[in-house]
């Protein structure tokens, strides 16, 4: 039976993934963070737990053995620590390469972020782009998939934060007014996008967009959002030159845990990229997350 790892397989989408995969009839290997004593309890029964921290190369070496294909989804989304996004998802990466290298396994799937194709990338975009190229320079047999904004099965960091902020008070304000364009997707369709490119030999070597199947603005998704939950909130357009002043903006929409920066990203560029390839070569059919 083929044997998977999944890097960061205890959080919401990895413990997804575990059941998508041994659905495919995979056995599963899960690697939480040392410390995490919640991990047990959130992967499916009959999945194996080890620990290791991607980012400490010493802790991965007897993880990776035994092992056929290698689903790295261990990352950080948000921090305002210095150096943190180049530790953990740069550096991390590359000790993932490594260790595949040093195991013997020569397939390896790189969960990275349709914000590397943003026309200026912010710390994190940077970090999953720096892991990309360690990915393509490995020489295994590998597959990069980049996800858009998530939603559903509780996932979504960046999709539950806007949600919650368009829903907290009766007036909301959004950047540019909420213009740039997006291709939302659900997290079970992310999943499978996930699942199937990793097992699939035609993949190998290819990147992959996973979004949803059409496009919106941040304006049209707060009012999906607003209308699932019957509220009737007022949106305020607001000027990009004020946006940029305003620190605060990050503990409006994301706290004290995101960058100004960052949150301004989102609003900033679009991310609707085609899913023509994947459509094509995973069989990849997502539905709308907004569907009734």
């Amino acid at each position: 039976m083929m044997k998977a790892l999944i890097t960061g397989g205890a959080g919401v989408v990895g413990k997804a993934l575990c059941r998508e995969l041994e659905a495919r009839g995979v056995c599963v290997r899960v690697l939480a963070l040392p410390g995490d004593t919640l991990a047990s309890s959130r992967i499916p029964s009959g999945v194996e737990l080890v620990y290791g921290d991607v980012s400490d190369y010493g802790s991965l070496r007897n993880v990776f053995d035994g092992v056929d294909v290698v689903f790295h989804l261990a990352a950080i989304l948000l921090s305002t620590k210095p150096g943190e996004f180049e530790r953990v998802n740069a550096q991390g990466t590359r000790n993932v390469v490594s260790a595949c290298q040093d195991a013997g396994v020569r397939r390896l799937l790189y969960v990275s972020s349709i914000s590397v194709t943003y026309p200026v990338l912010t710390p994190y975009g940077e970090s999953k782009l720096a892991g990309e190229q360690a990915v393509r320079d490995s020489g295994l047999d590998w597959t990069i998939v980049r996800p858009t904004l998530v939603i559903g099965d509780g996932g979504g960091v960046e999709f539950n934060m806007y949600a919650r902020y368009v829903s907290r008070f009766p007036v909301y304000f959004l950047p540019g007014g909420g213009l740039a364009q997006k291709r939302p997707v659900r997290s079970v369709d992310l999943v499978q996008g996930i699942a199937s490119a990793g097992l699939c030999d035609s993949a190998i070597g290819r990147t992959y967009a996973l979004a949803g199947p059409s496009s919106m603005t941040m304006a049209q998704m707060a009012e999906a959002i607003l209308r699932g939950r019957g509220l009737k909130h007022r949106m305020v357009s607001l000027p990009w030159g004020i946006c940029k002043r305003l620190a605060a903006l990050r503990g409006w929409i994301g706290g004290q845990s995101v960058s100004a920066e960052q949150a301004l990203a989102g609003f900033l560029y679009d991310a609707v990229p085609s899913i023509e390839s994947a459509e094509k070569d995973l069989g990849y059919h997502p539905k709308s997350p907004f569907d009734a």
